[in-house]
């Protein structure tokens, strides 16, 4: 079973394009993978990036049979100050659940504390966002996006069809989904679903 695991940052234009392109794929394959949404150990893009990101943390972890919807909401949006809350509300995440599991990450992690503290921020400029630090080392995750597939970081295009191809080719046996036809076309960069763009190696980092 083919661990899938992307390396993101919440509001990258690059990491919103990979996980457009990586959505179709985790969907068509179901179970026979064993997808994971992490995070790169530094924020770029602000306070909303971290409480976001602190949310997708816990909906994945608590609420996984909502993770997908949600991030597909997510994704749709324009990724201004409201768009979490609106996709919280349309994939009817339990808050209270959410807020226990925010608050018990956040201790664990120092979500807040790295945030304000500059003194500790990436080359003064980026709070640090600890909840996958164990696997950015032991990836070498240098930015968003990164793919990482059985424990070995790997190149990729951005478009459904190059990452179905190459999660398939991990597997022993493929399965019937393998043989699905997905967009050849690289998302765009960024928030919303229309548009294209390029498969580029640009990421945040």
């Amino acid at each position: 079973k083919p661990v899938v695991d992307l390396f993101v940052m919440s509001h990258c234009p690059f990491g919103t394009q990979m996980e457009k392109g990586v959505l179709p794929v985790v969907k068509q394959l179901g179970d026979t993978i064993d997808f994971n949404l992490k995070f790169v150990n530094y924020a770029m893009h602000g306070e909303k990036e971290v409480k976001e990101q602190l949310n997708q943390y816990c909906i994945e972890k608590d609420q996984n049979e909502k993770f997908l919807p949600y991030l597909e909401c997510f994704l749709g949006t324009d990724g201004g100050d409201t768009a979490g809350e609106t996709c919280l509300a349309e994939t009817k995440i339990n808050r209270t659940a959410l807020s226990s599991c925010a608050e018990a990450a956040d201790e664990e992690f120092s979500i807040m504390a790295n945030l304000e503290d500059k003194a500790g921020w990436l080359n003064g400029r980026f709070p640090k966002f600890m909840t996958h630090n164990d696997e950015n080392v032991q990836y070498g995750v240098q930015g968003s996006p990164s793919l990482v597939i059985n424990g070995a970081k790997v190149n990729s295009g951005r478009d459904s069809a190059s990452i179905l191809n190459l999660v398939c080719s991990s597997f022993e046996t493929q399965p019937e989904a393998c043989t699905a036809e997905l967009s050849a076309t690289a998302p765009a960069p960024g928030f919303g679903w229309e548009g294209t763009g390029a498969n580029s190696d640009a990421s945040c980092g």
